[in-house]
Formats: C-alpha cells, sequence, structure tokens
C-alpha cells in the first residue's frame, strides 16, 4: 500500500472549514494516487461558531437559536467517508516548518502529538481581547462569557466599550436597543436612557474605515440609542486588570465585575458597571517560527496565498492569520477556491505531473463593511455607500447566520472556483 500523504489543516473556523470542503469535493478526487490522500484537521474547538452574531447574541439567550450558533465539526463533515477526514480537538504548539511536522496538545488527554504533514495549511485565525466576540478554546466559554454578561445586564447602569470598529459600534447599537428602546433607523430618541453607553476610541471617528459622513451618521443613530462617544482617547488603565477579558485565576471565565476604572490618557477616569474591550484581535501565530511572520505578527503569504519565507513546497495560509488583506468571512470565499487549485496543482507536481496556471488572488480595491445598528446602520459595499434599511436586511436581521450553513456544510463550494 502506498504511504498515507497528510493534508493538515490547522483551524475549524470558517479559513479552515471551507478550505477542508472544497478539497474533500474538488481536488481530492481529481488526483491520480486520491486514495493516498488524508485531511488532519485540527481545531481548539469542536464546533463551528459563527462569530459575527456576537454582539447581539450576547444580549439574551433568546436572541438566536443555540444549535446554529455552535454546530459540531463532526456534523459538518459527516457527508464524507471516515477515512477521507479526521477531525483533531487540539491547539497547535510548535509548527517545525523545516522537519515538516506540527506538534498538537490533544483536548482529551492533554497528551502532546506529532503530526507529520505532506501539505499544510494554517488557518487559525486571529483572537479577540474578550471571550465575547470569539472562542478561546472550547465554545463552552464564549457561552459562559455571554451568560455572565446577561446576568449583570438588568443592573447595569453604565457600561463601556473600548473601540470604534465594526464589533464596538454593533455591541453599543445592540446593547443600546436592548436595554434603552429601539432607535436606530425608524425610533426616535429615548426619552428615558436606562444604561449609559460610551464608546471609546483613540480615532478621530468611529469605524475609521468608512467615510467621515458614514461614521457622523453611525453616530448620531447611536445616540437615538442612547450611546456617546468619546473620540481621540486612548484608555491606558483599566481596574481590574482583567476586566472583560478571560481571569487570569483558576476560574477561567470572563471577569466581571460590579465596579471598573477606566483611565484615559487625558487622566481622566471613567467608572462602570460593565467595561467590554472591542480593540481588534492577533493572529494565533505563537506556535510558528517569526521567519515566517510579517511584523504585524500574521503569516506571511504572496498573492497564490503561499507562505513565504522558506516555509517549505505546499505550505499555504488563510483568512484571519494570513497577511492577505481584507480580514474578512467575505474575503476567506474569495481566497478558498485560489488556495484549493494552487494546492491541487502541487499535489499533482508531487505526482510528477507538472502542474500550470498557476492563480493569484486578486486585490480588493473598493471596500465592503456593513454595520448594523440597533434597526438600522451604514456601510459600503464594493464601493457604494449602503442606505439603512438595506443593511439591516442584509446583515441585520440574523448577522449573516441564515447563511452560515453553507459554509460549515459544504454547500457554498458545491462547484469548483
Amino acid at each position: 500500500m502506498s504511504q498515507t500523504k497528510t493534508i493538515l489543516i490547522l483551524g475549524g473556523s470558517y479559513g479552515g472549514v471551507a478550505t477542508a470542503h472544497y478539497l474533500l469535493k474538488h481536488v481530492i478526487p481529481s488526483l491520480p494516487q486520491k486514495e493516498t490522500y488524508k485531511i488532519v484537521l485540527v481545531s481548539t474547538s469542536s464546533h463551528f461558531f459563527c462569530r459575527p452574531t456576537s454582539p447581539r447574541a450576547l444580549t439574551s439567550e433568546d436572541a438566536f437559536p443555540k444549535d446554529k450558533l455552535f454546530v459540531p465539526l463532526t456534523k459538518a463533515f459527516s457527508q464524507y467517508d471516515s477515512g477521507c477526514i479526521q477531525l483533531v480537538t487540539g491547539t497547535a504548539l510548535r509548527l517545525d516548518h523545516i522537519n515538516r511536522t506540527v506538534s498538537v496538545c490533544i483536548s482529551a488527554d492533554s497528551a502532546e502529538q506529532k503530526i507529520d504533514y505532506h501539505a499544510l495549511i494554517i488557518a487559525t485565525g486571529a483572537t479577540a481581547t474578550s471571550p465575547l466576540f470569539g472562542l478561546f478554546g472550547g465554545h463552552t466559554k464564549t457561552e459562559e462569557a455571554w451568560v455572565e454578561v446577561r446576568k449583570q445586564l438588568p443592573d447595569t447602569k453604565t457600561i463601556v466599550i473600548a473601540g470604534g470598529g465594526p464589533t464596538g459600534v454593533e455591541t453599543a447599537g445592540e446593547l443600546g436597543q436592548y436595554l434603552n428602546g429601539r432607535g436606530g433607523l425608524f425610533g426616535g430618541s429615548s426619552s428615558i436612557n436606562k444604561t449609559a453607553i460610551t464608546i471609546v476610541t483613540r480615532s478621530s471617528q468611529i469605524l475609521p474605515d468608512l467615510p467621515l459622513p458614514l461614521a457622523q451618521k453611525a453616530e448620531a443613530q447611536l445616540a437615538k440609542l442612547g450611546v456617546s462617544v468619546i473620540k481621540n482617547r486612548k484608555i491606558i488603565g483599566v481596574t481590574p486588570p482583567d476586566a472583560g477579558a478571560i481571569a487570569k485565576d483558576d476560574s477561567d471565565l470572563m471577569h466581571i465585575t460590579d465596579s471598573v476604572e477606566i483611565t484615559l490618557d487625558n487622566e481622566k477616569s471613567i467608572k462602570a458597571d460593565l467595561y467590554i474591550p472591542a480593540t481588534g484581535v492577533s493572529p494565533n501565530t505563537a506556535f510558528i517560527d517569526k521567519v515566517l511572520l510579517d511584523g504585524e505578527g500574521y503569516v506571511n503569504v504572496d498573492s497564490t496565498l503561499r507562505v513565504k519565507n522558506g516555509a517549505g513546497p505546499r505550505v499555504y495560509a488563510i483568512g484571519h492569520v494570513s497577511s492577505s488583506q481584507p480580514r474578512a468571512i467575505h474575503a476567506i470565499m474569495n481566497q478558498t477556491p485560489v488556495l484549493c487549485e494552487n494546492l491541487k496543482l502541487d499535489l499533482l507536481a508531487g505526482e510528477g505531473q507538472n502542474g500550470s496556471g498557476y492563480r493569484e488572488l486578486a486585490p480588493e480595491t473598493k471596500k465592503s463593511q456593513l454595520v448594523v445598528i440597533g434597526g438600522g446602520g451604514v456601510g459600503v459595499a464594493f464601493g457604494w455607500k449602503i442606505p439603512g434599511f438595506p443593511v439591516w436586511l442584509i446583515k441585520g436581521r440574523d448577522y449573516w447566520l441564515g447563511m452560515t450553513p453553507g459554509m460549515w456544510n459544504g454547500k457554498q463550494f458545491e462547484k469548483a472556483g
């Protein structure tokens, strides 16, 4: 029997799941020695998570059906023969790109396992500061963080949100609508705001990737929901220091406190009952040699999505962990066929067939960003401004939850791209 060639995928979110489906549907079946290939997908979570839903999901248990927010990866890949793909719940500890192995800590027993690979796809994504907006290992930690916040909301009088990007703005809008009234596109300003909500941003405007008039429109919509904005200010201290983040004690839960003090760079301080950091993400690349990373810590890829700087043959990266821009879910859907078709040529070359026609990812020259604010929102799509009602209609109804099944079950890639 021929030796098994492992295609190792690190990451069980959008990039990892998408590439696994594409390879299983279109690449491996087309290879002359298809029976020799096996996909091993390593994920820190046993479940796929629809991350865009977080700003609304954290407000109420009834916001979305739980079974649609978190889907077992076993369900996502149940359509394939078990011999084609192996799912491993664990965390990548070290990538040895010289000897082409990855050391993984297996979650079930904390044992370390070394996995050799014939091809490698790095799709480990990026991690937010707060577990409210992403996975920290198993999906239950995010659920627990939501539960803790929901418990506190009824008695919360003041909320401070750090970060004026889409996540911070959408979270402020959802909390404002949930606690203070409808507002947004169709409602007027609340006569009585039960909860004072404040966004603090170091930028001169919220939503810095959007034109100033749209940012101003967003700020006006937020005001109707009882949300104020402090601009051009940096948060330099938070007491207690782990407020809003994963606690450093044995509880391993989000640290919620009844009294949080936020210090700004103008020496003023704000007290809040609830503090939510929404200040961006960090790439999950601690297990990778820095020679393969760019200056910001992202995996350095070229236009074919191959990892540069001596990573070795058949090594790719996709999604929020890579240096490819923009870092967005819709971009992953565009990246997937490029990566997988290029890897197909590499695999054919490994079988002695000369491949040609490698694809390059076309740069996205026109921005697309939709931001939901209560019953309205602001945004641009491929450079065109989108009115508030279409933003709500396209994204605001369910934060893409209805579109997510096609991504985790592979129907998004029924046809080769």
